[in-house]
C-alpha cells in the first residue's frame, strides 16, 4: 500500500512538472492597445508618427511587476512637446559614447533611411493616470540605431527585469535598459556589458 501511494505521488509530480510550463504559456494575456496610433498621439502628441512596420511591444522594463508598453515612432522634433505631454527625452546610445545631451544629439542622424526613429516607452501603461504627479513614466529614446527590436529578459544588479533588444543594419545586437534613474545602451562585446545577464526567454 505504501509503495502504491508513493508511485502515484511520483507520477503526479512528474505530470505537474511537464504541464506547468504549458499552462503558463497558454494563460491568456491582457488585451493589447486597441489603437496604437491614437494612443501614441494621446500620450506623446502629434509630432510623433507611429512606425507601422514594428508592432507595439509589452514587458516589465523597470522590474516593478507592472506591464509597460514600447512603441516605435518617427519625429524630427522629439523635444517639442515634452513639457506639454510630460515625457522625458534621453539618448542612451550617444550617452554611452560620452555625449548624452539631447539638446545636442537631436541634431544627429543615425538612421540611414532618414526616418528619425525613436523608441517610446510608457511605464504601467494600463494604470489610470495620476493627476499632478511629478513622477515621469513616459520616455522618448532617440538615436538608437536599429532595424528590428524585441523584448528580452535581463538580470541587472540582482534584479530581474526586461530590456529592449535592438539589432542594427550591421547585425549588431544591443540592449537598451533602465537602471532605476536613466536609460542605458550596451552592445555585445563592448566594455561595460559584463554586468548584464540575459536569462532564457520563457
Amino acid at each position: 500500500m505504501q509503495y502504491d501511494f508513493f508511485s502515484a505521488f511520483c507520477r503526479r509530480a512528474v505530470w505537474l512538472l511537464l504541464v506547468s510550463p504549458l499552462l503558463a504559456q497558454s494563460a491568456p494575456s491582457a488585451a493589447p492597445v486597441a489603437d496604437p496610433a491614437a494612443y501614441l498621439a494621446q500620450q506623446f502628441g502629434a509630432s510623433f508618427k507611429l512606425d507601422p512596420k514594428i508592432a507595439p511591444m509589452y514587458g516589465d522594463l523597470n522590474g516593478d511587476g507592472v506591464e509597460d508598453i514600447v512603441l516605435v515612432a518617427t519625429s524630427s522634433t522629439p523635444l517639442l512637446s515634452k513639457e506639454q505631454f510630460s515625457f522625458k527625452v534621453e539618448d542612451p546610445y550617444d550617452g554611452y559614447f560620452g555625449t548624452g545631451d539631447t539638446r545636442i544629439t537631436t541634431q544627429f542622424s543615425l538612421h540611414f533611411d532618414g526616418s528619425s526613429r525613436c523608441i517610446l516607452i510608457v511605464f504601467g501603461w494600463r494604470l489610470p493616470p495620476v493627476e499632478k504627479s511629478k513622477v515621469i513614466n513616459k520616455f522618448v529614446l532617440i538615436n538608437t540605431p536599429f532595424e528590428s527590436t524585441s523584448i528580452v529578459n535581463l538580470r541587472l544588479k540582482k534584479k530581474n527585469l526586461q530590456a529592449v533588444e535592438a539589432i542594427d543594419r550591421t547585425s549588431l545586437h544591443s540592449l537598451v535598459f533602465w537602471d532605476g534613474k536613466h536609460w542605458h545602451w550596451r552592445a555585445q562585446g563592448m566594455e561595460g556589458d559584463d554586468t548584464l545577464f540575459m536569462p532564457p526567454q520563457n
